[in-house]
């Protein structure tokens, strides 16, 4: 036997790890753990849609859409016991705070400026948006939606379509390079940013949010609203199991973040859970 050496250009390893387990974790065909994603379509859906609105609307909607399809077999036990973790209670938390915020806002704006006119950078599925509509409905709505993918649009598309709101919104599909372009014909008094804040480092936190600001009525007039997770003892499944990397801050941080950004008057708190924190800032 001889052994027959032959070069290889390993390109994985230039790579930093937490893009390589990004890519892995997103795959269809990578399995975690044969008692996590293995046996459960459903745990195998939250780790391959991670950080998209697909894995949200299962964590937001866990009761009412997935727990009425499980049976009493592996599958079922399994889902169960996993979408029971405290992260998946917490982000169904930040929603409906996020949503008790947006009505308020809502209203606020609504009683000196006549309308609301939203704008929701890295939309997704626009879950809160909607069920603030629907909470006030009587108040005049304008809404831009963003987002790079086309299938969480379509999912707001067909979710403001069933709660009969679809003619005020606006979907754009692209990147937030596209912020000004649709401030200047919308002029929003509102700016909703809830979970793309987790995948920005801090340079990047400020800039957006100097931007977002400046797109924002003066004098305390306008809204804006955003979230962040913050460490918590379940970060180590988040990142080895789901393959979900980021950007943990804690309230004190993102308050710190916004006042660099230009936000200084802001309220910064928690969920219940202390696993999410959610920030709702004047301009």
């Amino acid at each position: 036997n001889c052994l027959i050496s032959i070069p290889v250009k390993i390109t994985h390893l230039q790579t930093p790890w937490k893009n390589i387990f990004w890519g892995m974790g997103r795959s269809e065909k990578h399995i975690s753990s044969l008692f996590f994603d293995k046996f459960s379509k459903w745990l195998h859906q939250v780790k391959v849609h991670s950080a998209s609105w697909g894995s949200l609307d299962l964590f937001y909607n866990y009761h009412e859409k997935v727990v009425p399809q499980l049976g009493d077999d592996l599958e079922g036990g399994l889902t169960d016991f996993w979408m029971n973790i405290e992260n998946r209670q917490a982000v169904r938390n930040r929603l409906l705070m996020v949503i008790a915020e947006l009505e308020k806002a809502f209203i606020e704006s609504f009683e000196r400026d006549g309308e609301v006119r939203i704008l929701s950078i890295a939309s997704g599925s626009a879950q809160a948006v909607i069920e603030a509509m629907k909470r006030a409905s009587w108040i005049p709505v304008k809404a831009v939606l963003i987002d790079m993918d086309s299938t969480a649009l379509d999912y707001a598309r067909k979710q403001a379509e069933e709660a009969g709101v679809a003619r005020c919104f606006k979907f754009v599909q692209g990147k937030t390079n596209l912020i000004e372009q649709e401030a200047i014909v919308l002029k929003p008094n509102i700016i909703e940013m809830v979970g793309f804040l987790d995948y920005r480092n801090d340079d990047q936190a400020i800039k957006l949010f100097q931007r977002i600001k400046a797109q924002l009525p003066e004098g305390g007039c306008g809204f804006f609203l955003t979230c962040n997770i913050n460490e918590n003892p379940e970060k180590i499944f988040l990142n080895w199991v789901l393959l979900w990397p980021m950007i943990y801050r804690n309230k004190e941080q993102v308050q710190s973040l916004l006042e660099k950004g230009g936000f200084y008057k802001n309220r910064v708190f928690y969920e219940p859970l202390k696993i999410h924190s959610v920030a709702v800032c004047r301009s």
